[in-house]
Parts: C-alpha cells; structure tokens; sequence
C-alpha cells in the first residue's frame, strides 16, 4: 500500500510538472505572437498590392510589385546605398580603434596603476551619454566645418559614440587572457603589436565579433544623429523611413516594403549569428 500510495503521488507530481510546462509553453508562444505579430503583419503586406493593403484581408494573391517598386526607387537606393556605407566603414573604423583601446587598458604599462581604470570607466560614462545632450555643441561644430550633410562627418561621430562599446566588450575578454602568455611571447621578441595581432585578437574573437554585431546594429538602427546632421542626399535608411509618408503619401503597401527591407539584415544577421553574440554577451562584456 505504501509503495503503492509513492507511486500515485510521484504520478501526481508529473502530471503537475507536465501541466505546468505545458501551460508555460502556451504562454510563451501567445507572448511570442503577440510580440511578432506586427511584423509579420508588416512583411505580408509588402506582397499586396495598395488596394488589398488598404482594407486587410487573411486570404490575398502575393505579388512581387511592390518591393520592385520600392527597391527599384533612385530615392530609396540612395538612401540604402548610405546606410550600407555607415554600417560597413563605421563598424570597421570602431574595430581598429576599440581593439588598440582595449589592448593598452588591459595590458598596457603606465605610470600610475590607476591610469587604466580611469581610462576605462571614461570609455563606460561615454556610453551612457544620450546623443541628445551633446546635439546642440556637436551641430555648431559641424556647421562650422562645413561638416553637416556630409558622409563622413556622419561617420566621424558614428565612429566617436561605438569605439566605447568596442572597448567595454573587448576589454572583459581581453582581462580573461592570461598574462603569463604575453610575458612569454615579449621573452621570444613579440612586440605589443605582434601580441595584439598574433595573440590577443585570436583569442578574443568571440568578444570581437559580438562588439562588430552590435556596432553594426546600433549604426544601422541609429536615427537621432542621422536626423540632424543629414539631408535628404547623404541621411540613412531610419531617416527615409520617418519621411517616406512626406515623400511617398499614404501608400502602405510600399511603407510596409520599404519597412521589411530596413529590418531584414539586422534580423537575418542577428539570426545568423545569435550564439556568437550571446556568448560575447554572457561570457564577457556582462562582466565588465
């Protein structure tokens, strides 16, 4: 009977479990539809023509028209064209002057043992600036070196607001490399350099790449800056999307392409890449 009585109440105890998981499971996928059902919504509609897009219908016959439409438009391939530009220079730029940054907080020799630190936690207070404090001080500037509606004063200051993410990410991987294996390569002749080239950037790949995946995200999602230190011949895709009902007028099959169109490469990059950028996330940079 005792065995007997065990067993009902381990039986219980599943079912319980299994029910639980099970609810739990249908909550998550409810959130989940919830949460993705705009977009979803957002890239059907691509496929519709204006009519069918104006009044929604479940059941629709696709059609290519209008992406061929929207990306066969001199307007919205400039638009694209720059912000590919920021995305790829901007991203390469903060790399080669992040990872140097890193390296010489992390091992490099100076006088006072606090000089690191304090180099470091100049990188980590930049990132917490808002873009709107330093607006007014940076337009002046700009305008008075016949820098605004330009693409490289675009880039200079995407450069300037990610090289302290670089360093933030970077930095936590390069602390959890041994220093015993540069005082070993200075023995064999490596100069600081070399250990950065050869030695630290192998290592830290991993942190490298997840600090290129948000840098290039960030650049590319980045609105505010692109705004107000742009026109129409040199602003990127976010700016094009906040002046496409200026531009177009009420199109909402073409606003629903051209809005696919600008999120489409950070989701299949970030798909492509997730376990890369959540173990950059959790085994380093969360730690600085």
């Amino acid at each position: 009977m005792a065995d007997k009585s065990i067993d009902n109440m381990r039986q219980a105890t599943a079912i319980n479990r299994l029910l639980k998981s099970f609810i739990m499971a249908i909550v998550i996928y409810g959130v989940a539809i919830i949460y993705f059902f705009p977009i979803l919504y957002m890239f059907l509609s691509g496929f519709k023509t204006e009519a069918q897009a104006v009044y929604p219908r479940i059941f629709f016959t696709p059609t290519l028209e209008t992406y061929r439409r929207v990306l066969s438009d001199p307007t919205m391939q400039g638009y694209l064209n720059n912000s590919l530009f920021q995305v790829f220079l901007g991203t390469m730029l903060s790399l080669a002057f992040g990872i140097p940054a890193a390296f010489a907080i992390t091992f490099g020799r100076f006088k006072k043992k606090s000089t690191p630190g304090k180099f470091y936690m100049w990188f980590i207070t930049t990132i917490l600036l808002p873009p709107v404090a330093v607006i007014i001080p940076l337009f002046i500037w700009y305008q008075r070196f016949n820098l605004i509606n330009t693409r490289y004063g675009l880039l200079a200051v995407y450069v300037g607001t990610h090289i302290p993410i670089v360093v933030w990410m970077v930095h936590s991987f390069f602390s959890d490399i041994p220093k015993e294996i540069f005082e070993a390569a200075e023995i064999d002749g490596c100069t600081k350099f070399q250990q950065m080239l050869r030695i630290a950037i192998p290592l830290a790949r991993t942190g490298i790449i997840s600090a290129a995946l948000l840098v290039a995200v960030f650049i590319w999602n980045e609105f505010f800056l692109g705004f107000n230190l742009t026109g129409n011949p040199t602003a990127t895709l976010p700016v094009y999307m906040a002046r496409f009902r200026e531009q177009q007028g009420q199109f909402v099959a073409q606003l629903s392409a051209a809005s696919t169109i600008s999120v489409l490469p950070a989701v299949v990059l970030g798909w492509l890449t997730q376990k890369a950028l959540v173990k950059g996330l959790v085994s380093g940079a969360v730690k600085g």
